[in-house]
């Protein structure tokens, strides 16, 4: 794997994730301590996906951080056999996953053959490194698996 900043910078495909690049920041920490997290605002009670920093709804930057449920539910999904992003192995589940809260977010489903997945199917979060950040710093993402 190389490190020359040119091919970082034009082929990162994560987010930067500490606080001299994000302000969520916490979203990134949060998972890092296996929490899974969004945004609800204080506001006006909307919960978001993904985490804000100001609510979409009343504009308000008063939001505070809940845990999401620890289980969703597949709501739809497909299978990419082919062209899968680095550090996959293909065949690789995508899917609309819908939780109790009222959202319903894209993620990829890992550790399972396509052929378990359905549409009902359980789910829950599963914290992944991915490649460090152009200093060197362990990122992280989540997805999914079944339950």
């Amino acid at each position: 794997m190389t490190t020359d900043t040119a091919y970082w910078t034009v082929l990162d495909a994560f987010p930067q994730q500490y606080t001299d690049g994000n302000k969520l920041a916490p979203f990134y920490e949060n998972l890092r301590e296996d929490r899974f997290t969004t945004t609800t605002c204080n506001a006006c009670s909307a919960v978001h996906w993904p985490p804000r920093s100001v609510c979409p709804e009343c504009m308000s930057d008063n939001l505070a951080w809940e845990e999401m449920p620890p289980v969703g539910t597949v709501y739809s999904f497909t299978v990419q056999v082919a062209g899968v992003p680095a550090g996959f192995d293909p065949p690789l589940v995508y899917a609309l996953v819908d939780f109790d809260n009222g959202i319903r977010l894209f993620t990829a489903i890992v550790d399972c053959e396509p052929e378990a997945v359905e549409v009902g199917s359980k789910v829950e979060v599963v914290v992944r490194e991915v490649l460090p950040d152009q200093q060197g710093r362990t990122r992280v993402m989540p997805y999914f698996r079944l339950a």
